[in-house]
């Protein structure tokens, strides 16, 4: 008998603390400028060959389309 309360009560607070989880979290609001920074920096580094020599892999997945 014992197990099935332990895991009645297991199901009940897991319940709980998924229904919980989720509350008082504010929407995050962007930023207008924030595309503007990010695509700025962005054409920047794909530009500059020191910085795709010391990240390679990024620069494929940034970059690559962008530019050859």
């Amino acid at each position: 008998m014992m197990p099935r309360k332990t895991a009645l009560l297991m199901l009940l607070s897991f319940v709980l603390l998924g229904a919980l989880s989720g509350c008082g979290k504010t929407p995050v609001t962007e930023d207008p400028r924030h595309d503007v920074q990010t695509e700025a920096r962005r054409e920047r580094d794909c530009a500059n060959p020191q910085w795709k020599a010391a990240n390679l892999g990024l620069w494929y997945n940034i970059c690559s389309g962008t530019q050859q």
